[in-house]
């Protein structure tokens, strides 16, 4: 296993295959900048060639696309994202671990359920993610 830099110094451990504890940290990371509003902590999540799949995307881009790939568009997304929605905020309810991936299913500030896979590469930054809503 090696030790990769994390967002907000928080020191996990990945490889190929998630642990409890890795997925747990990523986890915490990601919801802590989500709901701090931080987008470079956000962003620090994201692998250089993200591709990020959401119902969302058609509605806020205008477009047909179903996905967005890459560091630069998924980042000005999540920004308007975060201009759009003044009180943000992701409580978290159930984290599910698969050996490349997890899930997150959280609860929004709207009071609706979401759930998000994540496919992580060795260094643990996201490749792909799924948003669900519902």
């Amino acid at each position: 296993m090696k030790t990769f830099d994390k967002p907000a110094g928080v020191a996990a451990l990945f490889s190929l295959m998630l642990t409890p504890e890795s997925a747990r940290s990523f986890a915490d990371s990601w919801y802590h900048a989500w709901n701090a509003h931080a987008l470079d902590a956000i962003m620090h999540h994201y692998a250089p060639t993200i591709e990020h799949s959401s119902p969302f995307i058609k509605r806020y881009n205008g477009t047909d696309d179903r996905s967005i790939r890459g560091i630069a568009p998924v980042r000005d997304y999540f920004a308007r994202a975060l201009d759009r929605n003044p009180t943000l905020r992701f409580d978290p309810l159930h984290l599910a671990i698969g050996l490349e991936s997890l899930i997150l299913v959280y609860r929004r500030m709207t009071g609706d359920l979401a759930a998000e896979v994540f496919f992580l590469d060795e260094g643990g930054k996201v490749v792909r993610s799924v948003s669900h809503y519902g």
